[in-house]
């Protein structure tokens, strides 16, 4: 299956949990990694059961759900490089995580507009305008 956002959770939860093992071997206290990769696992977990979710609406809810966790992620990571105790790449792990985000508000976009698409036909039906 060649799935953009499904293939790119995947690589950011893997990079991420990499980082929290090298992070949690520095010896700084790993509130806040634990907690990034908590969000990750949560964000990456959403995007698989919208992936293989029952209906629309199962789709959007867990794409909603996924992008509360990434602008988490985000806030996580942007606070980690901050306090630059730890050197990594966090610029990579952004714009990873980014990308994720840009596909994810799209496809929420996208199911909106269908969504309101839908409603104006139904509408347009259900007054008996059709012949």
């Amino acid at each position: 299956m060649s799935n953009i956002i499904f293939n790119k959770s995947v690589e950011f939860l893997a990079q991420i949990a990499l980082f929290n093992e090298a992070y949690s071997k520095s010896g700084f206290d790993e509130t806040i990694s634990k907690r990034l990769l908590e969000a990750a696992s949560e964000m990456g977990t959403h995007i698989n059961k919208s992936v293989y979710g029952d209906d629309k609406t199962d789709f959007n809810e867990h794409l909603q759900e996924a992008l509360k966790a990434s602008v988490e992620c985000v806030y996580l990571l942007k606070t980690l490089s901050s306090m630059n105790l730890f050197p990594y790449d966090y610029v990579y792990l952004i714009s990873l995580l980014q990308d994720i985000k840009n596909v994810l508000i799209a496809s929420i976009n996208a199911n909106k507009s269908n969504n309101v698409s839908t409603s104006k036909w139904n509408r347009y039906n259900s007054n008996n305008y059709s012949s």
